[in-house]
């Protein structure tokens, strides 16, 4: 059981796999984060975009939740997974398709812009210690 989902770049075949938060109000919060940050658009360099975008997605799961994010080719994936599904993004990190997905939108507003501040707050720390350090 989860709350399954892939995401992943249009055109590229290489996703990650959500096994919890997987609904639309937590993918929306990872991606806007994502763009808050000014990570590299999936449209123009999809490989980055997916390596941010599991950093985003990390820290939501605590940086320790193992057993919750997965990358690999989206075939290899469980996509077909009965919950989400695989949201598909493009240019603004927006999601631009949605396949193997037959349930109810989960539209969440106020869930979605906690998700963002919460990633968008800790990465910022992050990378303020990082730099103090001279890392």
């Amino acid at each position: 059981m989860g709350n399954r989902a892939v995401i992943h770049p249009k055109g590229f075949s290489t996703g990650i796999y959500l096994h919890w938060n997987g609904g639309r109000a937590s993918v929306e919060g990872i991606l806007s984060a994502c763009r808050e940050l000014g990570y590299c658009d999936p449209e123009g360099d999809p490989s980055y975009a997916l390596a941010r975008m599991v950093n985003a997605a990390s820290v939501l799961f605590g940086l320790t939740g193992c057993e919750s994010i997965g990358i690999g080719s989206v075939e290899e994936l469980d996509y077909n997974n009965m919950d989400n599904g695989v949201y598909i993004i493009g240019a603004g990190w927006k999601i631009v398709e949605r396949k193997h997905f037959n349930g109810v939108e989960e539209v969440n507003q106020k869930k979605t812009d906690g998700i963002k501040t919460m990633i968008v707050q800790t990465l910022r720390v992050a990378d303020d210690f990082n730099f103090e350090a001279g890392r």
